[in-house]
């Protein structure tokens, strides 16, 4: 049997994971999901490690998975990602000195990070004093090391080892260069999650920016129509699935009699709620994608197509929406054509959304 690896992403609204074999087209071998009451992971910090914990163990049991060993993607917006240009050294030296290249860059002591970096090219420049100076040009990832524990306490409580931490955005890349469509054009891949956003612009699977925005996604959508209506949570959530944005509502007959009597026009009044909402997200991914212009350098700073990923990516309307406002087409991803899924696996288009990450982490390799 061939050796496989556990992606296992957390989010707001859920834990799920993906155990993959490798090999071209590499085989799922188990999926599983388990939802998560809002407030026990907030913008990738654990508000409940025993919620947290709890969680992991269902979702062990449900997956069945072959092993406890993990690796773990994170995504918060206190991550730092950067890109800079550092003395080239070969790979073993260059990781070993990382931490006293960067600890000037650092917001928080180098002491109190975890750190990775993805190369983007190796290049020469000219030095202080004309000289070419061969340098590596890293995107650079600092994260502090009291968020990363916390998430790895609470798997470590639900008995699984966590052998790697990986990045959302970089996570998500990795499933969409592995198991998408080819491309080698450049383009934004945009996880669209409960309450996080990751933004990765790359070509051909090469990142060049990095962004994790938090406090927007899904989550926000459904409290606005929470406060506008002062409904349950549950029915909030299940109004902002069933109208989406203007034109995109899905109510019929029997949906509606849910949502409750004398209601009537609801569909209409709700999307306007989800529309405020949406825009003031796009806006966020708008601004996002206009410092990476104005910061890249202009011969490789067109964006050519937005992917799109996560649960609240799939909100009726929203890719049209993402469309009109970036003036860039947007599609979706979906990895299951690029893995080899057994037929006891039933993964549907609904899943498609949880899958992307989880596979992603499960393809990593632990360095």
């Amino acid at each position: 049997m061939s050796r496989t690896q556990i992606g296992l992403d957390v989010g707001g609204s859920g834990v799920r994971a993906a155990e993959l074999a490798g090999g071209r087209r590499p085989q799922l071998r188990r999926f599983a999901q388990v939802p998560l009451r809002p407030g026990v992971v907030r913008a990738g910090t654990v508000g409940d490690p025993e919620a947290l914990a709890g969680a992991l163990r269902e979702l062990w049991s449900r997956g069945r998975f072959s092993t406890k060993d993990v690796r773990l993607g994170v995504a918060n917006g206190a991550v730092l990602v950067r890109q800079l240009d550092l003395d080239w050294m070969p790979p073993a030296d260059f990781r070993k000195a990382l931490r006293y290249q960067v600890q000037d860059v650092l917001p928080f002591s180098v002491d109190e990070a975890n750190l990775d970096y993805h190369l983007v090219e190796d290049l020469e420049v000219a030095g202080v004093d004309g000289t070419p100076r061969r340098v590596a040009r890293i995107l650079l990832v600092a994260a502090s090391r009291e968020m990363i524990d916390g998430l790895v306490a609470a798997a470590e409580r639900a008995g699984l080892r966590v052998c790697g931490v990986d990045l959302v955005p970089f996570a998500a890349l990795r499933a969409r260069h592995r198991l998408g469509p080819a491309c080698d054009r450049p383009e934004a891949l945009i996880d669209v999650g409960s309450d996080v956003i990751a933004v990765v612009v790359h070509t051909a699977g090469v990142p060049a920016y990095a962004r994790i925005i938090p406090g927007v996604g899904g989550e926000a959508i459904t409290k606005a129509i929470q406060d506008t209506y002062e409904w349950a949570w549950e029915d909030a959530e299940r109004t902002k699935v069933f109208v989406g944005l203007p034109g995109h509502a899905r109510l019929d007959d029997s949906q509606r009699s849910v949502l409750g009597p004398g209601r009537d026009g609801l569909d209409h009044a709700a999307q306007q709620v989800v529309a405020g909402t949406v825009d003031r997200l796009v806006s966020e991914i708008a601004t996002t994608l206009d410092f990476y212009r104005d910061s890249a350098d202009p011969a490789v700073a067109g964006i050519e197509r937005i992917v799109l990923t996560g649960a609240a990516s799939r909100l009726g309307g929203f890719d049209e929406h993402l469309t009109a406002a970036l003036q860039v087409p947007v599609e979706h991803l979906d990895v299951r054509p690029g893995l080899r899924v057994p037929g006891r696996l039933r993964i549907t288009e609904a899943d498609a959304p949880a899958l992307t990450v989880a596979s992603g982490l499960g393809l990593g390799v632990p360095r």
